[in-house]
């Protein structure tokens, strides 16, 4: 099947609402194909489909397919009725890799992937290169504040995708650039264990080698670092001064980070000046500067400046009475320790953390990781684990056993909360007496939704 035989098709999505499957749908709807979709809630991403005149149906019933020609599902869609009555009536069912491959077929398309990182490092090269003028479509992972959604339209035969790793999906698709950021044990659950899985990665990073595809690579990252001798088609980019592409820190506060970017050794653009917060954040805007100049555009100031962000990252939802509400996406340890590293700009005020684990397999995995990075933190606050479809089972670790361990083992005060509403009157206590201080929520799952709607009834 090509896009072509696809654009003939009535296309029906499983997963619609998610933010991955929802760029999709639109960008199909603005190929003027013939789109319907599914899903379990209503959210945001319902909203915006529906102004591109999308039907959505909430709930998944077997009458959904009804004249259907092909469905295409998300990773997360397990059994399913939709899909079993497509089965019965033997139309073609395949998971969103499939959709994602079909799109960037024929397309110049850049790949950006690696376990942390993706969604923002995404936005950020997208931005530059309409910023440049070759004006490519971008689709991520996440709703992108200069363009208010998670996918930029064009005409463009070029595209900057987010390719996860989580499912395999980046290993489908045969790109012209491949961006990976960096590679930590994460997703053992598809890939069994942590080796499967950086073998995967070499075997994947080398076979485009011999396709001439262009390979940038985080030289911060040991294992992506120890690749770079098997192809001349590898360029690096990092804080080691010995990279294709580095950064150099000039000051990092809780309003924004300066840097200078080095091609080599001779300085490529000096003193930038981005919102973004964090030297993680540094190493995103390396790694895209270093795809644009490689493409042959200038860098500009102004386009580092005019990055408004990405929802869910780092994002200051603003302020109630003396406190400050911040908002983010991370729910890996890694992730997490990024967040508390942005903490400490915040020097004159206390600080608070919320967090949200998600999934019962992710924190069992990570679970010593979890207590080192969580270990002496104060005015800590764990809520119930985000189950994300998975089902508990007996002798796994859970949110209270995090808090006893990290209370006993390291004399702590963390504290367990089990569900919103007494989060919610805890902050209403809270705010009460506050003061100058700033709150960071943190998770993949409810904590979002639950704090923003928290946030606006309050303000």
């Amino acid at each position: 099947m090509n896009f072509l035989e696809l654009s003939l098709s009535r296309v029906h999505i499983i997963g619609i609402n998610g933010i991955g499957m929802s760029a999709l749908a639109i960008y199909l709807k603005q190929n003027n194909i013939d789109v319907t979709g599914s899903d379990i809630a209503y959210n945001s991403n319902t909203v915006n489909l529906e102004k591109y005149k999308i039907p959505v149906y909430i709930g998944h019933k077997r009458s959904n397919i009804k004249d259907r020609d092909i469905i295409f599902y998300s990773t997360a869609i397990k059994n399913n009725p939709e899909i079993n009555e497509a089965k019965k009536n033997k139309i073609p069912c395949f998971n969103r890799s499939k959709l994602l491959q079909l799109i960037c077929k024929d397309k110049f398309t850049i790949v950006v992937t690696g376990s942390h990182g993706k969604t923002s490092s995404t936005s950020i090269l997208g931005h530059l290169l309409v910023s440049a003028g070759l004006n490519p479509t971008i689709i991520t992972g996440g709703i992108m504040q200069n363009y208010g959604q998670n996918i930029y339209l064009t005409n463009s035969k070029y595209v900057v995708v987010e390719a996860d790793e989580s499912d395999g999906t980046v290993f489908k698709l045969s790109p012209k650039y491949l961006l990976f950021l960096n590679v930590d044990r994460e997703h053992l659950d598809f890939y069994k264990t942590y080796s499967n899985f950086k073998s995967k990665i070499k075997k994947y990073i080398l076979s485009q080698n011999k396709k001439n595809i262009k390979i940038f690579i985080n030289n911060n990252d040991d294992f992506l670092s120890s690749l770079k001798k098997y192809s001349n088609n590898i360029k690096t980019f990092g804080s080691n001064k010995k990279s294709n592409y580095s950064y150099k820190l000039r000051k990092l506060t809780s309003k924004k980070s300066s840097f200078d970017i080095f091609k080599g050794k001779k300085i490529l653009s000096k003193n930038l000046s981005s919102n973004l917060l964090g030297e993680h954040n540094v190493q995103n805007i390396t790694a895209a500067i270093s795809i644009l100049d490689d493409l042959g555009y200038h860098l500009k100031k102004s386009y580092i400046t005019n990055f408004k962000g990405t929802k869910r990252r780092m994002n200051i939802l603003g302020k109630i009475n003396k406190t400050l509400f911040i908002d983010d996406y991370a729910h890996h340890p890694t992730e997490i320790e990024k967040l508390i590293n942005v903490s400490y700009f915040y020097k004159k005020k206390r600080v608070f953390f919320v967090i949200e684990p998600h999934r019962y397999s992710r924190l069992n995995d990570l679970y010593e990781e979890y207590l080192r990075v969580l270990k002496n933190i104060n005015n800590l606050i764990i809520l119930k684990t985000y189950e994300a479809g998975e089902n508990y089972k007996k002798g796994m670790k859970n949110s209270q056993n995090l808090v006893n361990d990290l209370n006993v083992f390291n004399n702590q005060k963390t504290k367990y909360i089990g569900n919103y509403h007494d989060l919610f009157n805890l902050l209403d206590q809270f705010l009460l007496n506050s003061s100058d201080s700033v709150i960071f929520f943190a998770g993949a799952g409810d904590i979002s939704n639950q704090i923003r709607f928290f946030y606006e009834t309050r303000k």
